[in-house]
């Protein structure tokens, strides 16, 4: 298994917070981190209503999703954008509204370059 870097922004009307993770290939259980403090989106934004998640990566090709921990709801997926890639404007990363709830989390599922 690789690992690559992955890095992650959720925003909305009220402002956001950056998010990165070292993602191990091949796995859903990489929880993206708020680059202050060390928190999951559900502890760094709770109560914050959100509409955009834009995650970059470094190859191969990646997804994301906002699950609830405890009740196992999928509320949001996307794919991420290549770093150093060409097109996505910068805030290319428009979502349904959401409001964070405490336990929800933030992950990426990763596919390192065959």
């Amino acid at each position: 298994m690789s690992t690559q870097a992955v890095t992650g922004t959720a925003w909305g009307t009220g402002g956001g917070r950056s998010y990165d993770v070292t993602a191990t290939d091949g796995t859903f259980s990489n929880f993206l981190l708020s680059t202050v403090g060390d928190a999951t989106i559900g502890f760094a934004q709770t109560n914050d209503l959100i509409n955009h998640v834009q995650i970059t990566y470094a190859a191969g090709s990646c997804a994301w999703r906002i699950r609830n921990s405890v009740s196992q709801v999928t509320k949001r997926v996307g794919f991420g954008f290549l770093v150093g890639a060409t097109g996505p404007p910068p805030l290319s990363g428009e979502i349904a509204p959401l409001t964070i709830q405490q336990d929800d989390v933030l992950e990426v599922y990763t596919a390192a370059v065959a």
